[in-house]
């Protein structure tokens, strides 16, 4: 990040994020999430929708460091909030350093650390709370998840990324790509969630007699899915920090090209991060949904007939060309 950049108002953003969160019983391990309310369209709100995106995250995370990195890497996690994600890179045999600038998201996952109970196989794990431009040392891979997008400068980040890696170092990452997604795209979501309501399983219930019979209403509806996706918040709220979107998916993808030799990229699920939340019903129906269309969103995805909303990416650093 440039010198000048003043972090202060996003850490402040996501200390009360995360103090909202556990005030209302949130619990950020993956193997020990429990039901919260207080997500209401979030697949945070219940352990099996949990499992099905960032599980699914930690799946691909782990298996792109298998096969590029291998076993016991020393890993950068830069931007780790409460620290699920760490947590399950140490859980599979990883020596992990998580880094933020939330005091109070370092906090919960020092916290979260310190009540493990998965400690077969365990590798080790330290949290700080740093910005990325304080940190030295050298790393086998350095993980941006969900965080390039919230920075004002990405040449300098990734830059120094690239200083921090050893030659056959490498750089992962999982970020948004919201200008790739289409209408065409945000009409599925409406489709999916008119039919949710009118059958009773999404949570708002009027919504399907709003919709199903007036074009000009679901018009209006697809236009606001739409928005909601690429902005990533409803009409009502403030957004996730003051900087969330800084970058977008081609910005951030041409910086990483530009600096690392691109081994994989891998787009990422087009929708159910906001719907999967919103299902309610009893608990085995709602998790058959919840099954079928995270089936759906990756088949369509896979197949091209969705646009993804996010993607992954991981790298290694060039190598230097000497001409004679």
């Amino acid at each position: 990040m440039t010198a000048d950049f003043n972090l202060d108002p996003e850490a402040a953003a996501f200390d009360r994020r995360i103090e909202d969160r556990r005030n209302a019983g949130f619990v950020p391990d993956i193997r020990r999430a429990v039901k919260c309310e207080y997500f209401y369209k979030s697949f945070w709100r219940d352990p099996h929708f949990i499992n099905l995106y960032i599980g699914e995250m930690v799946e691909n995370y782990l298996r792109m460091l298998g096969v590029y990195g291998g076993h016991n890497l020393k890993i950068l996690d830069v931007g780790c909030g409460a620290g699920y994600i760490s947590l399950e890179l140490a859980r599979s045999g990883h020596h992990v350093v998580g880094i933020d600038i939330s005091k109070k998201s370092i906090e919960s996952a020092k916290e979260t650390l310190k009540s493990n109970p998965f400690k077969t196989g365990f590798g080790s794990l330290e949290y700080h709370v740093m910005p990325f431009s304080e940190i030295e040392g050298n790393y086998d891979a350095i993980l941006f998840s969900g965080v390039l997008h919230h920075l004002d400068d990405l040449e300098n980040t990734v830059c120094k990324a690239f200083e921090l890696l050893p030659p056959d170092g490498l750089i992962l990452c999982h970020e948004p790509c919201h200008e790739m997604w289409r209408k065409e795209d945000a009409t599925h979501v409406a489709l999916i969630r008119t039919l949710l309501s009118l059958t009773g399983f999404w949570y708002e219930h009027d919504l399907g007699t709003k919709t199903h019979l007036d074009q000009k209403i679901f018009q209006s509806y697809i236009e606001e899915i739409h928005t909601e996706y690429v902005t990533e918040k409803d009409p009502h709220e403030e957004g996730q920090s003051p900087n969330d979107n800084s970058a977008n998916g081609q910005e951030i993808l041409a910086c990483l090209r530009k600096h690392f030799e691109e081994i994989e990229y891998k787009q990422s699920f087009s929708f159910i991060y906001r719907l999967l939340g919103g299902l309610r019903g009893d608990d085995k129906t709602v998790r058959k949904i919840a099954d079928f269309v995270t089936l759906y969103d990756k088949f369509s995805v896979e197949n091209g007939l969705l646009k993804p909303n996010y993607f992954y990416f991981i790298g290694a650093k060039k190598k230097l060309r000497f001409s004679l």
